[in-house]
This record gives structure tokens, sequence and C-alpha cells, in this order.
């Protein structure tokens, strides 16, 4: 099989396009406008794109794994409509779309939207699709998963079963079984592990175009041992920073004259200064930080080499500085103390498998969105407090606001892998020492979606660093949602969670 056909999907996109409904995106396809935007291209039936007021046509061919019905799932922020084929034909498209969205939905099967019919489909064929993605203001994204027979499923669907061309005869070679010849795809299913399709064919001997019968073959094979349920729950360290936020300038609940919204940029791209205090809490030998890349006051991070100081203490903490150089002239005269206390804790992370296989959730997004009728976080009514334990900041207000937290793990490498952040204010993921997610600056909840299998340097089966940082610098709200499958590892002798009985055995 040429592996240049399988693996990935078109996107065209028009930007410029204000509005959350798919109406201007269909306008401009029916006046056969150009898209204005080049191509993209995703490893998933569905991605991110990074623009605001745009729509996205994605189009490809799905090929199935297994004979039987599958249920398609969509989410997105905005509007979505997917469409599919009976067939590898771009005239047998479905006149009126499988599943859609008119709002955004930001969790899987959220109350049963975007959810389709149950539809029969056949092993190893090609079904040509089209995938319509409409977003207005923030960032956005749309992605379709599907739940298949012996309880396949995939969230979102891999490359692996899409393509950009419509043969649906390109296999990697033809044996004979007996006088039956059987022609055959290998296609990867993650790290050690393969699906093999087969599909047997006679045709009478008269007309050897003349099919007698066609019998599909789809199966599983894997270099791995048996596989064990993933633990119910998952703990992993963090550090959290506790900033004053009244005196911080930095950590201010006034933030006067602050520049909002997502400021990429404020650190470099490879983590620095690497330390060794606080290794042990992530069982690790030594780990990073992030430094600041630019020097400006407008994001209120002159100070941010200091905000994951190991050794921070309360009489550590440096004068923040006004202007654009961040070299003089201190934001105000010292008052109380601007820092109070570092606390190493854990985060729960819970397995749910709504969000796909082997993925765990941490949510604490809170229900400040009711006032939008289709809230993409009902029902996940408590915010990002973590330190309301160690009381409030400043005393008369509800929460103890103006923190910083740090998580550093390892992983091991495999296909499928994706990690999704939702959450405010400022939020950096850093892999094998590289920036991959930038969330910078005081802003409310924004998101990312990773797909490890679109990053680079990465090879299967080797082991990884992981770093996550979160800053809450506003007394308003606070929220972190973190969605992934990646098998993060608990520190040595942490009793919560094992990666050979969590996971399986490689043996």
């Amino acid at each position: 099989m040429d592996a240049s056909k399988f693996g990935r999907i078109k996107g065209d996109v028009w930007v410029g396009m204000p509005g959350n409904t798919l109406a201007p995106l269909k306008q401009a396809i029916a006046n056969n406008t150009p898209p204005n935007y080049h191509t993209i291209y995703s490893k998933y039936l569905g991605n991110q794109v990074s623009h605001v007021d745009y729509g996205v046509r994605w189009s490809g061919w799905l090929v199935p794994p297994l004979s039987g019905p599958y249920t398609f799932i969509t989410r997105s922020d905005d509007a979505s409509e997917l469409f599919l084929s009976t067939d590898a034909t771009k005239g047998n498209l479905s006149s009126a779309p499988v599943c859609s969205l008119r709002t955004f939905v930001f969790s899987w099967k959220q109350d049963g939207r975007g959810v389709s019919q149950p539809i029969p489909l056949i092993a190893g064929k090609r079904y040509y699709f089209e995938f319509f993605h409409k977003q207005g203001g923030g960032l956005g994204y749309a992605q379709v998963g599907w739940d298949g027979p012996e309880n396949f499923f995939e969230r979102p669907i891999s490359g692996q079963f899409l393509s950009e061309f419509a043969s649906d005869n390109d296999w990697t070679g033809t044996v004979k079984v007996g006088n039956i010849p059987v022609r055959y795809q290998v296609l990867g299913a993650g790290q050690d592990s393969y699906r093999l399709l087969t599909e047997a064919i006679t045709t009478k001997a008269t007309v050897a175009t003349d099919t007698v019968f066609r019998t599909p073959l789809v199966q599983a094979l894997s270099m791995k041992g048996v596989p064990v349920t993933p633990a119910p729950t998952l703990n992993l360290p963090v550090i959290y920073y506790d900033y004053n936020s009244v005196t911080n300038p930095e950590f201010n609940w006034g933030i006067p004259g602050g520049d909002l919204g997502v400021k990429k940029g404020m650190v470099n791209d490879a983590l620095t200064d690497f330390t060794t205090k606080d290794a042990d809490h992530f069982g690790k030998a030594k780990i990073g930080k992030p430094t600041r890349r630019h020097n400006t006051h407008k994001n209120r991070n002159c100070g941010l080499n200091m905000w994951f100081k190991e050794d921070m203490t309360e009489n550590s903490v440096p004068k923040y500085i006004q202007n654009d150089n961040c070299t003089d002239k201190s934001w105000h005269a010292a008052g109380n103390l601007w820092f109070n206390n570092k606390y190493k804790s854990h985060l729960e992370f819970k397995l749910d498998l709504s969000q796909g296989p082997s993925t765990y959730v941490f949510s604490q997004m809170g229900n400040y969105e009711t006032h939008v009728p289709e809230t993409r976080f009902r029902g996940d009514a408590t915010e990002f407090f973590p330190l309301d334990v160690y009381g409030k900041d400043p005393a008369h207000m509800p929460h103890n606001y103006s923190f910083c937290m740090e998580l550093h793990t390892t992983f091991i490498h495999q296909s499928g892998l994706k990690f999704e952040f939702t959450g405010d204010d400022d939020a950096w993921v850093f892999i094998n020492n590289k920036l991959e997610i930038d969330l910078g600056g005081i802003h409310g909840a924004e998101s990312a979606i990773l797909n490890l299998d679109n990053l680079s340097g990465l090879t299967y089966g080797e082991k990884y660093d992981f770093d996550f940082f979160q800053c809450e610098r506003q007394s308003m709200h606070s929220s972190s949602r973190i969605v992934t499958n990646i098998k993060m590892e608990p520190p040595k002798g942490e009793p919560v969670a094992n990666w050979r009985r969590d996971y399986g055995s490689r043996d």
C-alpha cells in the first residue's frame, strides 16, 4: 500500500467570514468562491484553524476497519455538519447531514447532541465525506469521532482510516490461499499494533471481472501482552505558587491598563533553568522552567522568570517594574508581601471513555457561561480554585485568586495520542522540551487541541518529557480542563497508578 494515500485529509478555508452559522460558508461554496486561505491538512477528521471568523470544508475518504453499523459524533465551536456518501463517489453524498451542531459543544455526546443514526459500512471500502465547520470569534475547533462494531471507537477519527484519494484498489499485495487470491492491507494501529485487512475474491472462469463472492476480513495484530483495563483515576503531582492579588501587580485583581487576550510568544520555545530541588516530587532528576521571551509590561509579565522559581519565598520576590524594557521604576512602593507560599499537591484525572479510549479528564470549568443557552461547560459547576483551602485572597473576596501551577511527567509515545486544554489565564505545554501549546496572557477560557502524531521529532516507543504550566492572574473566574489519552507516568513508588497494571504489559 502506498502510505502517502492514507493518514490525512484536506481542508479548504475561507477567512474574513463573520458569524457562527454555516450559511455564509455554504453561500461561498455555492457561488464557487475560491478559498481565500491556503489549503490545510489534518491527520484527524477535523482540527483547529489558526483564525477567527472562518469557515472550513474538510473532505476525503473514510476506510472503516470493520464491517457493521457506525455512529458518528461531532463536537465543534461553533456550527458543524457532516455529510457522508454511500460509496467512494462524490455524487452519492447524502443530501442531509448525518449529524450536525448549531452551537458549540465541547464534550463528545454532550446531551446527546451531534450524534448520527447507525450507518452500515463495509470494512476496507472507501466512503467520501465532507465536513463543514463555521467559527465566529475566539479559537475554534471541530472534530468527528465514530463508534463501530465490536466495541471499536475513536475520538476523533484518526488518519489511519482517512485518505485523500478515492482509489479502492490500493492493496499491499496479493497471495493465494489454495486457488483463491487474497489481497491485503497492513495499517498501523498504535505502538506495536496493526490492522490487517484482507479480501478474498473469486470470479467466474469465463468472465474474470464477474465476481462470484467477496469476503472481507479484518484482524487486529499486536506485539503487546493482554491489555488491562485502565485505572479509574490517575493522580499526577503538581506544585502551586500562591501570589497576593492585592499587592502583586502581575497577579492583581484590578489589572489596570492590562493588555487582555491570548498573547503568544511570552515564553521561549524551550525550557531553561533546569533545577533539582523539587524534581523528586515529580519522580524526576531535574525539571525545567519557562523563561520570558519579550520584555513588555503590557502583559504584566516582567517577573515571569520568577513565577515558577524553585526557591521562591515570601521575601525573595524582586520589585516589579513598569516600563517596556522591564529595567527600572518599580510598579509601586513595596507594601504587603507579593508572594504567599508554595504547595505540593496532586491533580486527580478521571477515566472517561465517552471522550475516547483510555482517556482521562480533569475538569473544573464552573458554570459562568450559563447566560448562554447552550453552555459548553454545563454540569461542571466547580471552578478551578485549588488554594481556597489555604484561605481567601484577599480576605473579603470569595476565593484565593492569583496562583500558578506546574506539572512535570513522562510518557511513552504511541500513535493516536492527544492533549486538549481549556482554561484561563496563561497556559503553556512543552513536549520533549519544545513549546507546543502557547496560550499566554490574561484572558477568559481558551482552548487548544494537540495531536501528537502531528509533532516532529517523536519516535514511537520512546520516552519523552511532558511539562505543563498554568497561571490564574485575575480575580474573576478560574477554569482548567484537560482531556488526554497520553499515558502519563506518576513518580516511582506512586501507589495510585501503575504503568503495567493500568495500561497493559509490553512483554
